[in-house]
């Protein structure tokens, strides 16, 4: 099972672990980010998906200001 860690970017220099263990997301309405990880605790911010590296199980989120 392939599981992610999903990092925030608040501008170029600043990196946050924002949830760890993430098996899926969602791209819900007005820039919001909704996370499950294998527990089912959720997690969700405001922001847009810059990237995906799923050899590296790491996703990263602009997060809005």
């Amino acid at each position: 099972m392939c599981l992610a860690k999903v990092y925030g970017h608040k501008n170029e220099d600043t990196e946050i672990l924002l949830a760890d263990s993430i098996a899926n997301i969602f791209l819900e309405e007005n820039n919001k980010i909704r996370m499950l990880d294998i527990f089912g605790d959720e997690t969700v911010v405001e922001g847009t998906l810059l990237n995906m590296d799923l050899e590296r199980n790491t996703i990263r989120i602009a997060l809005a200001q």
